[in-house]
């Protein structure tokens, strides 16, 4: 038995795939691939770099409160709390009512003054007038968002401390926490 024989129209006269065919085989498997590419792999590419991104900001979640906890002990993990860039933090006790002072301000507050173990470190038994841009960074920003009557919380940082100074007593580098209010802004 003889095998049979069709002839192609496709095929030069040596076996070869004439250049229009071959093209379009060619742009048959660039399409193919970019079908896949788009529909395939870009898609799991993208998944797999969103999974990254997310264990990434984990795990820099997972170390800055790590350190915030280092800083000011168990209170850092407590609800409410707010962190600035800044590494300030702060709960709202009690907003208080009418404006907020100003960066310069001169308000009469109260205070305490803890460290992370809970060691008062400062006191006022009665309220004080300070200006603000003459109390640590951390306390005046604090300060400006509470309106008179408001308390605050603040968690801050050495940076916005006492730095590496030592001061009252306090280790260099400390956290310290205050809890705040704001009597009255005096002007």
């Amino acid at each position: 038995m003889s095998t049979p024989h069709f002839p192609s129209r496709s095929r030069g006269s040596r076996g070869a795939l004439s250049p229009g065919v071959l093209s379009g085989l060619v742009a048959a498997g660039v399409l193919a691939g970019l079908a896949w590419w788009f529909g395939v792999k870009r898609p799991a590419d993208a998944q797999q770099a969103r999974e990254a991104a997310e264990a990434e900001a984990k795990q820099a979640a997972e170390t800055q409160q790590a350190r915030r906890r280092a800083l000011f002990g168990s209170i850092a993990d407590q609800p409410g709390f707010e962190f600035r860039s800044t590494g300030l933090g702060f709960r709202i006790l009690a907003p208080g009512e009418g404006k907020t002072p100003g960066p310069s301000a001169t308000v009469r507050i109260r205070y305490v003054g803890r460290t992370k173990d809970g060691q008062e470190f400062d006191r006022t038994p009665n309220p004080v007038e300070f200006r603000l841009d003459r109390l640590v960074p951390g306390m005046s920003a604090g300060v400006q968002l509470l309106r008179p009557g408001g308390s605050i919380e603040l968690l801050v940082p050495p940076s916005l401390g006492y730095g590496n100074r030592p001061v009252a007593g306090l280790p260099p580098g400390s956290g310290l926490i205050f809890e705040v209010s704001l009597v009255a802004i005096v002007d």
